[in-house]
């Protein structure tokens, strides 16, 4: 029977690694990448509109960069007639929105997750453009779900291209400011930041001490003069935050909205903003998987070793690419977290990486209902045969 104690100290524990192993380092990638976003947004849509024989390679590669920013820019671009729906497959295929920092942050605190970290990447990317390829070359659109193998469906097609210097990024819509939930965001980023920044600092400092002395172990302790005591409680105070601004920006499962991008892409403190925003959504779901895998082993009497029996094989393969249909990232960080936690194996994860769309299908659900629903197929079809492929051949990192 638990006790409380140690109800506690597993809520506690998962509050301070959520924010110390994941959300620091995850705030500094997303920070990166979306500034990168807002820089070159614009050179990227003349860059897509010129280049129409490679789309599904840039697709593919918007699809690679963490978060779901890039892979949701590209869902108003199929909507104006800019891009193939091959491309667009390519980019949701390719991404691991914002499940993608949980394995980066795993990286950069442990370097055994380096290599299926790039692995992951390079398959996903593959997989997209060899996929996005396919799907223009036999005809395969929401019309025609099998292309020139089969019948044709009348659905709404997107615009035809245009020649004008419209960009497809004005489409994008904006937040309309007040309420709380925006006041709350807008100004309590800013400690958000400042309380992130301090905890950076010891994160790394926690990384040298680990590598100095393999027996380190940082202790529970609450009391604010010792250094594990103030350590632990930058850790809860962090993941406090993150989840009201997480309550506050009132997405759930998704974070990146159309509105937020767009946001993003046109404003610097705008980029600061959601940057908190988007990591805050990043810790409460690997928080949620931190609890959940404790729980399950403090209740079921379990230990990782036996969680991990049920990870491996074709089954978890199966269940992986099905998790990924969930439109959204927040069951894709549980899915991703996982793996980190060694309970599911990297054909799974691949599996998973390959199905998911991320936040991306949100916005093509509102432009292109049947385009959305055939996508979702379309990317869960490779993921199976790819996660089952890479079962067969015996790939383990």
């Amino acid at each position: 029977m638990a006790t409380m104690n140690e109800i506690i100290e597993i809520v506690v524990v998962s509050m301070r690694d959520a924010f110390l192993a994941v959300t620091v380092f995850v705030a500094a990638m997303v920070l990166l990448f979306s500034w990168l976003q807002y820089a070159t947004s614009g050179k990227f849509v003349e860059i897509i509109r010129e280049r129409k024989k490679i789309q599904p390679i840039i697709g593919a590669l918007m699809g690679l960069t963490p978060g779901c920013g890039g892979a949701i820019v590209m869902m108003p671009m199929y909507a104006r007639g800019y891009v193939t729906y091959g491309t667009v497959v390519a980019t949701l295929i390719a991404t691991l929105g914002d499940s993608a920092f949980v394995l980066i942050g795993a990286a950069i605190a442990d370097s055994s997750f380096v290599a299926p970290l790039i692995a992951v990447h390079l398959i996903s990317f593959i997989v997209g453009v060899s996929w996005g390829y396919l799907i223009d070359l036999i005809n395969i659109t929401p019309n025609k779900p099998i292309g020139d193998f089969g019948p044709t469906f009348d659905y709404d097609n997107p615009q035809e291209f245009d020649e004008s210097n419209d960009s497809p990024l004005d489409d994008l819509p904006r937040e309309i400011p007040g309420g709380l939930s925006y006041k709350i965001l807008h100004q309590g980023y800013v400690l958000w930041w400042g309380v992130t920044s301090i905890g950076l600092f010891f994160a790394i400092a926690l990384l040298v001490w680990s590598g100095q002395d393999p027996d380190f172990n940082l202790e529970l302790s609450f009391d604010l003069t010792t250094r594990d005591g103030f350590i632990t409680w930058v850790g809860l105070l962090g993941t406090t935050l993150s989840i009201i601004l997480y309550i506050a920006q009132r997405n759930w499962f998704a974070d990146d909205t159309e509105a937020t991008i767009g946001d993003k892409l046109h404003s610097k403190r705008e980029t600061l903003v959601h940057a908190a925003s988007e990591t805050a959504f990043v810790t409460f779901w690997v928080m949620i998987a931190y609890l959940a895998f404790e729980f399950m082993m403090l209740f079921g009497g379990m230990t990782e070793s036996d969680l991990a029996r049920y990870g491996d094989g074709a089954i978890a393969v199966v269940v992986a690419s099905i998790i990924g249909l969930i439109p959204g990232c927040g069951p894709q960080i549980i899915a991703i977290s996982a793996y980190v936690k060694d309970i599911i194996s990297f054909p799974a994860l691949a599996a998973n990486a390959i199905s998911q769309d991320g936040d991306a299908l949100f916005p093509l659900l509102v432009r292109h209902k049947a385009a959305s629903l055939w996508a979702t197929v379309h990317t869960t079809i490779p993921a199976i045969i790819t996660g089952l492929m890479l079962l067969f051949l015996g790939v383990k990192f």
